[in-house]
């Protein structure tokens, strides 16, 4: 009977360390990729330069940039039994909620404070589930991969596991051209401790992407407050470039005093701790605030605090200006990715609403327009800076673009009926 003592308090030992759960592990990762790589912390403050100089330069269109940046997705979902291979449903649903979240089309923006409501800001990303892997052949945009019973993925002791098929998991799909979402089970003896993790842009490509407990994926009664897929959106902004609201300083002295690296969240001395309580923590506030007389409140209502997923319903412009200065330039690549977009599992209210098809995409002469259906349209385009390109008016179901006069690279259209854009997408002029 002694010798299963031990043994015993151990268990209880651990399930106790981390019946705390970590809802962001990002920081803790980023931790063991520095003591793993001398070069990171230089090559990510190299990337922070060349971020900050884009937005820099850009500062005067960011809010009028035109055009949607579309993120081909795949998620790899690892599993050791049946309840960990999720079902479809449940990835399109979070699909749908990053598109909501990142488009500021999510039902609860409007519990968002009056001192915020006003730079919520449509981020223009959208994500879709990939449409070619990378060998070129059709694909859900879904992988599966059944793993022993003794496939460990923690990320205390086995950090990373999941995203190598030597190691059980599943080896990334090219991470300059897909999002890479990893879906897996890293819990203790049961008990969830980690809720997701991510690289920031820049990160090792064999490590690169966002892994997520399995069930928060999507909506699940998983029971705990952390139910509608905003991990996911939380992770992903993180993968984006963007720092939690609190600028991770919390252990600092004095507290407030560390950056997001964004002027319109105020500044925070800690996370919200998965609560929504109104707190303000700092006075010391950016010039966006003090130059306007504000000391505004903890912004609990943003993606990148640790509010309840109810609590969450914004990302800022300043948030914005980030992450598309990340698309613009570490990861560019994704912009001009030859996975394509995959129609499953994207909400049927925007399958159905499809008006118009471009057809050849990539092209290095003319495209065509086909439209779904006879109207009095405007067809918008623009450089992925905004300036516009040119401005068609079609009244018949096709027309024909001339690309021969337009620079190389990715070309934002958008349709409009009496002044409403309808859809938006974007084509791709080759040399």
């Amino acid at each position: 009977m002694k010798k299963l003592i031990l043994p015993l308090l151990l268990v209880c030992s651990f399930t106790n360390m981390f019946a705390q759960m970590h809802k962001c592990y990002t920081d803790n990762a980023t931790g063991v990729y520095q003591n793993n790589n001398v070069n990171y912390r230089n090559i990510q403050k190299q990337n922070e330069l060349i971020v900050q100089n884009w937005i820099a330069a850009n500062k005067s269109s960011l809010k009028t940039m035109g055009g949607i940046i579309t993120i081909p997705v795949v998620f790899h979902v690892v599993y050791k039994n049946a309840t960990q291979n999720i079902a479809d449903s449940n990835i399109f649903r979070q699909l749908t909620e990053l598109n909501e979240c990142y488009r500021k089309q999510n039902s609860n923006f409007s519990q968002t404070r009056p001192v915020f409501d006003s730079i919520g800001a449509d981020v223009q990303i959208e994500f879709c589930l990939a449409q070619f892997d990378p060998n070129g052949n059709p694909t859900q945009g879904i992988t599966r991969t059944s793993a022993p019973s003794s496939a460990a993925f923690d990320p205390l002791f086995n950090m990373d596991k999941v995203k190598s098929s030597a190691t059980d998991g599943v080896d990334p799909w090219p991470t300059d051209q897909y999002l890479n979402i990893w879906v897996c089970d890293m819990s203790f003896f049961g008990v969830p401790f980690v809720l997701g993790y991510a690289t920031f842009p820049g990160s090792d490509p064999a490590l690169d992407g966002v892994v997520i407990q399995y069930d928060f994926i999507g909506h699940q009664n998983n029971g705990t407050s952390n139910n509608l897929g905003k991990t996911t959106v939380h992770e992903v902004g993180h993968w984006l470039g963007m720092r939690h609201i609190w600028g991770d300083g919390q252990q600092s002295s004095p507290l407030c005093d560390s950056t997001d690296y964004v002027d319109d969240t105020p500044n925070a001395d800690t996370a919200s701790q998965q609560t929504c309580m109104i707190k303000n923590s700092c006075s010391n506030e950016s010039p966006f605030w003090s130059n306007a007389g504000i000391d505004p409140p903890d912004m609990i209502e943003n993606y990148m605090d640790y509010s309840y997923d109810a609590c969450m319903t914004m990302f800022t412009y300043g948030q914005k200006a980030r992450m598309l200065g990340f698309l613009n330039t570490i990861r560019s690549g994704l912009i001009t990715s030859p996975a394509g977009c995959n129609p499953i599992g994207l909400d049927e209210h925007k399958k159905n609403s499809t008006l118009l098809s471009v057809f050849p995409n990539p092209a290095n002469t003319n495209v065509t327009l086909n439209l779904i259906k006879e109207g009095s349209y405007s067809v918008r385009l623009t450089d992925v800076l905004g300036k516009e390109l040119k401005v068609l008016n079609v009244i018949e179901k096709k027309a024909s673009i001339d690309l021969s006069s337009f620079p190389s690279g990715v070309i934002f259209y958008s349709i409009s009926e009496n002044g409403h854009v309808l859809e938006s997408g974007k084509l791709i002029k080759c040399d």
